[in-house]
């Protein structure tokens, strides 16, 4: 069975396609997780060689919309990701990810951090999650269904969260030409809204993790980003540290992606993950 499909495309699909504009296959429905974790590694090794970055994009209608490519808006989208307008996003970014992530944490648990009993529910225990944390073993075994164990995270699997029978979305695979890995936020500018972070303040905390841990900006929907990070922590202070800033990063990876609530559970997961998940209501 081919883990490509060849044109033509649904519509979304070639949307994106068409505005892109870079090399890019479109991974079959058919193809498994474990089948697309090992293509994206490859072509890691690959777009090093080459000079590319690889970016696993999932497609669906809302993408389409995020996109605004109704078929008049196309030439405008079209006129809006040229290379000058990419290069203009990136150079905007500054280069103190660190301390813009220390500013947001502060300002994120500024209604608790005076409560001291406020600020230690937030923070929990270190660890993973176990059935008594749950109500219920139902409750415990839907988590588990949802999310997986809180174990070491080492698997891209946003690309399959809606999929049917097993398999994936339809999924193009991009080799964006840039150097760096936090450059591709340039071609694919989420953020702006709610809480989800500006795109050149995007990009500030990407080159940040990526100086630091060797995180690649790997899959990016309308909503979600998952990194997968080339050198993963492995130090429980380490751990508490990061959890603070992916919370800072998008709030609702403690709100609501954990079963207790709390950072503990973030940073014990953190221990030894290659992917880190990121979702923003």
């Amino acid at each position: 069975m081919a883990l490509f499909k060849e044109a033509p495309y649904k519509e979304a699909v070639q949307n994106i396609i068409d505005v892109i504009g870079c090399n890019y296959k479109v991974f079959d429905t058919t193809c498994t997780t474990e089948e697309v974790n090992r293509i994206y590694l490859e072509e890691i090794a690959r777009g090093k060689k080459e000079g590319f970055i690889p970016v696993l994009v999932p497609c669906d209608d809302i993408l389409d919309e995020w996109f605004h490519l109704e078929e008049e808006d196309k030439e405008n989208i079209k006129e809006e990701t040229t290379s000058t307008k990419r290069q203009a996003i990136i150079d905007a970014a500054a280069d103190n990810g660190k301390e813009l992530l220390q500013e947001w944490y502060n300002s994120s648990i500024e209604d608790f951090a005076d409560d001291e009993s406020e600020l230690q529910n937030f923070l929990g225990e270190f660890g993973n999650v176990s059935a008594d944390d749950f109500e219920s073993e139902e409750d415990y075994e839907d988590f588990i269904e949802e999310y997986g164990e809180n174990e070491p995270i080492n698997e891209l699997s946003a690309f399959a969260m809606f999929s049917e029978d097993d398999g994936i979305q339809e999924t193009i695979l991009f080799e964006v030409p840039v150097d760096e890995p936090w450059k591709v936020i340039g071609w694919f500018p989420i953020g702006g809204w709610n809480e989800c972070p500006a795109p050149e303040d995007m990009i500030t905390i990407c080159r940040y993790w990526y100086k630091k841990y060797g995180a690649y900006p790997a899959v990016i929907t309308h909503d979600v980003i998952e990194f997968y990070v080339e050198k993963p922590v492995t130090d429980k202070d380490e751990a508490w540290e990061l959890a603070k800033e992916h919370f800072a990063f998008s709030t609702d990876r403690v709100y609501q992606c954990t079963a207790t609530y709390t950072l503990g559970e973030v940073a014990g997961c953190l221990m030894d993950s290659k992917v880190w998940y990121f979702w923003w209501d």
